[in-house]
């Protein structure tokens, strides 16, 4: 179960000299920085700590921001995001939408950790964590050799090779893009 952490920022951008900058500043207001290269970086960081808000870049390797924010709204709605970006879209979809936006070439840090403290302040006093799955994913054997599970982390699809036979059979697999730890059970049906 990760931890809740009232005066920690995640913050994902691939660029590490802004996240060091970013940082800098976020420790001198008193925050605790936590550092993550991409959406896929941060949602492994996430396994370990809720961080009271997360600062997001747009434009990432592996994970965009876009994709990062959307999972992060599916699996914790009231986690504050401020999206960082070179140009920001006009318009956001629902569920990426962030609390906040700011566009890098104008970023001005006073304004930056005023955000971050008044997000921090006015957040929710719990995070309400995503329910730990106990039971693993039911699938049917799949065509040539594979199965196609979602990550219950990443919500990406990835396939993992599955086990000739009528028999029920059971497994763990890693997520090919996470390496999340997803449970899974292979139902064969009976022969007739």
């Amino acid at each position: 179960m990760p931890a809740v952490c009232a005066n920690c920022v995640l913050l994902v951008d691939d660029e590490p000299a802004i996240r060091n900058l970013l940082a800098m500043h976020l420790e001198k207001a008193g925050f605790q920085a936590i550092h993550a290269e991409d959406g896929i970086d941060a949602l492994v960081k996430l396994r370990d700590t809720i961080p009271s808000v997360i600062i997001s870049d747009l434009k990432m390797p592996r994970m965009s921001g876009f994709e990062f924010i959307a999972v992060v709204r599916r699996r914790f709605p009231t986690l504050p995001i401020i999206a960082l970006a070179g140009e920001i879209p006009s318009e956001f979809s629902v569920d990426i939408k962030p609390d906040c936006w700011f566009e890098k070439g104008m970023l001005g840090f006073p304004e930056l950790i005023q955000t971050v403290s008044y997000l921090s302040r006015s957040a929710p006093n719990h995070v309400d964590l995503p329910p730990v799955v106990n039971i693993p994913v039911r699938t049917g054997p799949g065509d040539a050799g594979n199965i196609v599970l979602t990550c219950s982390d990443c919500l990406r699809l990835f396939r993992v090779t599955s086990m000739p036979g009528n028999k029920t059979v059971e497994g763990t697999a890693n997520c090919t893009h996470c390496q999340a730890h997803i449970p899974f059970s292979i139902e064969s049906s009976a022969p007739e």
